[in-house]
């Protein structure tokens, strides 16, 4: 009987003991083409064959046929992925601001794109683009889009 209580105690110890999900949030670093490669005013310059959809470019070939423009960097695609969207907008853009996050539970990748909107009503198209550590084989990204006024 005591030798059963022993091991009701251990197991119960065991258990409660159990490693528990350690995932800690963390901001990743990501590149930018204007910041890191020197492109200039992306937003508007850049042409892609895109309507307010978006692509995880991880080729240089892929850049070159999805992207026209005079931005074309030496990214280098074997540590780096190219998150790109095109997206028509109603108010006049002000600042694209950029935020890689590995979220818990699940260790999830999110990249939280914020557009600063002015109060103008003047319709236009941008691109918007972060530049990623390279994604996994079976890795997921979820693109998160908000609105912000000024």
């Amino acid at each position: 009987m005591k030798s059963a209580i022993a091991v009701s105690v251990f197991l119960i110890f065991i258990l409660s003991c159990s490693k528990k999900d350690d995932c800690k949030e963390e901001v990743i670093s990501i590149k930018n083409l204007e910041r890191d490669y020197g492109c200039q005013n992306t937003k508007y310059t850049l042409q892609m064959n895109l309507n307010d959809d978006v692509a995880i470019i991880s080729t240089k070939e892929s850049y070159d046929n999805v992207v026209s423009g005079n931005c074309h960097p030496d990214i280098d695609f074997s540590l780096y992925d190219l998150v790109i969207g095109k997206l028509s907008i109603s108010n006049t853009n002000d600042t694209i601001k950029y935020e890689l996050r590995r979220t818990c539970p699940g260790s999830k990748l999110t990249l939280a794109v914020d557009l600063i909107q002015l109060a103008v009503t003047q319709p236009s198209t941008i691109v918007y683009h972060s530049i990623i550590p390279k994604l996994g084989n079976e890795e997921t990204l979820n693109i998160q889009l908000t609105y912000l006024y000024k």
